[in-house]
């Protein structure tokens, strides 16, 4: 075949460097693709804790739950959800190094940004533990002994794509139809965005969209299937 109409030849010898410019426009087609499909009945929040709310009131029911959150850092988002449901049986881990990110994020977010000296945040509620170290080298070990006797609502705050991936993957077997999944930075196309849609298409997962918040930052979804 000529060169010329080779498009995957032609674009090695022309494009020989990324360009991130493609990758980002690429991922916002998509971006829309998921929201007209998943989020057209979902509620919309000005604020996340708004939406947390209204999860907990109006889908979970105050009923006991078992929460798992990845990125924790100072701790606002899990005391948050102590304070919204009140089962005595609901159960919170939080997963975190507390060292930071473990490679860099974006030009803003370094490598070890978010450290907080490897301390877990201090929350006065028995329900409350905490799994210190990389999710890599954590969350296995968790689950061995971990049993989900409740519905489950996973956070996920990893922020990077690997982490994000690595957590959805990881967790798939426990994340049966009726589960919450929450993102908090869903809207940065190249890390939770992206994980979502590896993991959603190497899975075959199907969604729902719950609620989310302006601009889709953080949103929350059901798993149908």
């Amino acid at each position: 075949m000529p060169f010329f109409r080779s498009p995957r030849r032609l674009a090695t010898f022309v494009y020989r460097k990324q360009l991130r410019v493609f990758e980002v426009l690429n991922k916002n087609v998509l971006f829309n693709q998921v929201l007209n499909s998943t989020f057209r009945s979902s509620k919309a929040f000005e604020d996340r804790f708004d939406l947390y709310e209204h999860l907990n009131r109006c889908i979970l029911q105050n009923a006991p739950i078992d929460y798992l959150e990845f990125g924790v850092w100072q701790g606002a988002t899990i005391k948050k959800w102590c304070d919204l449901n009140r089962s005595g049986d609901s159960r919170f881990y939080g997963f975190d190094s507390f060292r930071g990110l473990p490679e860099n994020w974006n030009e803003t977010h370094s490598e070890g940004c978010f450290d907080v000296g490897g301390r877990p945040p201090i929350i006065d509620d028995s329900r409350v533990a905490f799994v210190t170290g990389l999710f890599q080298e954590t969350l296995v070990g968790f689950l061995k002994n971990f049993r989900n006797n409740h519905r489950l609502v996973v956070h996920i705050d990893c922020d990077l794509y690997s982490s994000a991936l690595y957590c959805l993957a990881t967790l798939h077997p426990y994340l049966v139809p009726g589960s919450i999944v929450v993102f908090d930075e869903f809207r940065v196309l190249e890390d939770e965005f992206s994980a979502f849609c590896d993991y959603t298409r190497a899975f075959y997962r199907k969604w729902e969209g719950l609620a989310h918040t302006a601009i889709y930052s953080s949103v929350a979804m059901l798993v149908k299937e």
